[in-house]
């Protein structure tokens, strides 16, 4: 009597190597640092920012604790997402790449959504929480981008982490990965923070980089400086390296100078949120108005 034979099992090989590498990146990453909801507005299907725990491998280098919380009206942080850009690194070795154009980081869209929700989310934030968020996007070609990050303040100084920027996700375990730890970068192509005027590039902030990932990049921003369209100085940008012990790269994004009533604006604006006092409001008044 014949005996019948099986028909052969066809392994994807790629879906093969997807899998382990999902699992060791799961096991690697842990459980998922703690969060909590910010404002209704800020949890969507496709975009979120809410408030994350510091856990050992997000704590920054010089910040034990966070100066928060911080009030800065949507009206600022409009000013400071849309002074913000990123530019692709360069890649390969063999035939290598080199980096692309510097560009917005995000869209007039995105900026009236984050400006919103992160004037809320900051609002609330304790000095051990993180304000994290998380963006997405579907292509024409059935994937996903996803963008996640996040900021802080320490002392005059607000801190914004791009960890992805723009990644083509398929999977949607992959994007729940990315989901629930804004601040990880995953593998692949990656895009730098671009410092422009009051914006210095961090090195060596502490992150501790993943398996297939190195860390993050992130900004420090001297945000009253920036909100008042003051000029950046050379010596400033030394004071500022010096006082935060961290490397840092020149500006190299030039913005306009603001208006005189813009900046009169501006300044009634960082008093009312309490962010400088009566006498520093009426003295950096007056610098304004001799400058005119």
């Amino acid at each position: 009597m014949a005996t019948a034979r099986r028909a052969p099992v066809r392994v994807n090989p790629h879906k093969m190597l997807i899998v382990p590498l999902l699992l060791v990146a799961a096991v690697s990453l842990g459980t998922a640092p703690a969060t909590r909801v910010a404002c209704g507005l800020c949890e969507q299907a496709d975009r979120f920012v809410r408030l994350q725990t510091v856990t050992t491998d997000s704590r920054p280098v010089n910040s034990q604790r966070f100066t928060h919380p911080f009030a800065l009206s949507a009206e600022d942080w409009k000013s400071i997402l849309t002074a913000l850009h990123v530019q692709r690194q360069a890649e390969g070795l063999l035939l290598p790449v080199p980096p692309g154009p510097v560009v917005p980081a995000f869209t007039e869209e995105e900026v009236s959504y984050l400006s919103v929700t992160l004037s809320k989310a900051f609002a609330q934030a304790q000095s051990n929480e993180w304000v994290v968020f998380g963006l997405s996007r579907s292509t024409s070609q059935q994937l996903t981008e996803v963008t996640t990050g996040g900021g802080y303040v320490d002392g005059s100084l607000l801190h914004i982490v791009l960890a992805n920027y723009r990644k083509a996700v398929s999977m949607p375990g992959t994007r729940q990965l990315l989901w629930e730890r804004p601040l990880r970068p995953d593998a692949g192509s990656a895009y730098d923070l671009v410092a422009g005027n009051h914006q210095t590039i961090v090195r060596d902030a502490g992150f501790v980089a993943g398996l297939l990932s190195s860390a993050p990049s992130e900004l420090a921003i001297a945000y009253q400086a920036l909100l008042l369209g003051e000029p950046a100085a050379a010596s400033e940008t030394e004071k500022s390296s010096a006082a935060n012990q961290l490397p840092i790269r020149p500006p190299t994004i030039i913005a306009p100078p603001l208006s005189i009533e813009d900046r009169l604006q501006v300044l009634k604006r960082l008093q009312a949120q309490g962010l400088i006092t009566e006498e520093e409001y009426r003295a950096k008044k007056q610098q304004v108005l001799d400058q005119f």
